[in-house]
């Protein structure tokens, strides 16, 4: 192993560059190489690549990815295809370390099955990734939500009689909205894994503002009919419903000291690994410590959401 590559894949997520430039600086102190490889798998097919090495450093406070990514099944599907030798003689690599979600990791999964020698390393704001406790992102992703709900609260508790909505991102998961919504202390968290319905809720949160509370709070994952909700909540509970769209606003911006932190030691591990002849393996977070685990199509399943915050927050205990 002489030179490795690396390239980011999928939604961004801050610490990526915190990520590559650790991966630049661990494989320099072992006299190895790095190239980094632009718009994801794509790059890759394209051959489109640049050396990287300590000179990145500077970037790693900062969110998103320099290298740029993309999401591109076709791509993915093609590479699978291709002999890897061809891919990684042309970009001037001996061995490639993956950022990305689940789906790029099950692409890379595939990829690995080819005989590729490749590294992946979990990279997603949703935190979806069976098999970690936790992906490069996520940490940032929430405290983003957290600052805007603070900001929101300030006006709840001086004009009152509101109830405040706020739509975080996640797609099809809720781990965001659960950790929002569980350290906001909100009144209620709506996610796809468990329909909660909206008169329970409604009857809860007005209740509690009958006798005094000053507002309510609550938080959902997009994508779940958000606008239809409001409608129902305000129709309910007979209050002012307001709603705020975090939006992508979760995917920028400098990255959290635990996602640095994850960042750094994800990509030191990740080198370790391709550097000793280990192929196949993705960082994984669990247990308070990092593993190698397999790299297969199955780390794309669905990962459980953490059901007693889930009935704390919704007081269902």
């Amino acid at each position: 192993m002489k030179t490795i590559g690396v390239l980011t894949s999928g939604g961004d997520a801050p610490g990526m560059n915190a990520c590559i430039a650790a991966i630049a600086q661990s494989a320099e102190a072992r006299n190895l190489h790095v190239r980094g490889i632009f718009l994801g798998f794509s790059g890759l097919a394209e051959h489109n690549c640049i050396p990287v090495g300590g000179e990145i450093a500077g970037l790693a406070r900062r969110g998103g990815s320099f290298l740029g990514t993309s999401r591109n099944e076709t791509i993915q599907q093609a590479i699978k295809d291709e002999d890897y030798h061809h891919l990684f003689e042309a970009c001037g690599i001996d061995g490639l370390i993956v950022l990305g979600g689940g789906g790029s990791l099950q692409a890379l999964a595939e990829f690995a099955a080819t005989g590729a020698p490749v590294i992946g390393i979990p990279c997603s704001i949703d935190n979806d990734i069976s098999c970690t406790d936790y992906c490069i992102g996520f940490d940032s992703a929430v405290n983003r939500a957290l600052r805007a709900i603070d900001e929101i609260l300030d006006t709840a508790e001086s004009l009152s009689d509101r109830v405040f909505l706020v739509e975080t991102m996640g797609g099809n998961t809720g781990h965001i909205a659960l950790a929002t919504a569980y350290a906001a202390g909100a009144d209620a968290v709506f996610i796809p894994e468990q329909p909660m319905p909206i008169e329970r809720v409604s009857l809860r949160i007005r209740a509690k503002m009958d006798i005094g509370g000053t507002h309510g709070l609550v938080v959902l994952c997009e994508d779940q009919g958000t606008f239809e909700i409001q409608q129902k909540l305000e129709a309910a509970i007979g209050k002012k419903v307001r709603l705020t769209v975090l939006g992508h606003i979760q995917r920028g911006g400098n990255p959290t000291f635990l996602d640095r932190r994850f960042a750094r030691e994800f990509g030191e591990a990740a080198v370790d690994l391709i550097a000793s002849g280990q192929s196949s393996k993705m960082i994984a977070y669990s247990n308070e410590a990092l593993h190698a685990v397999p790299l297969t199509v199955e780390l794309a399943a669905a990962k459980p959401i953490d059901l007693i915050k889930y009935r704390t927050i919704n007081r269902l205990v």
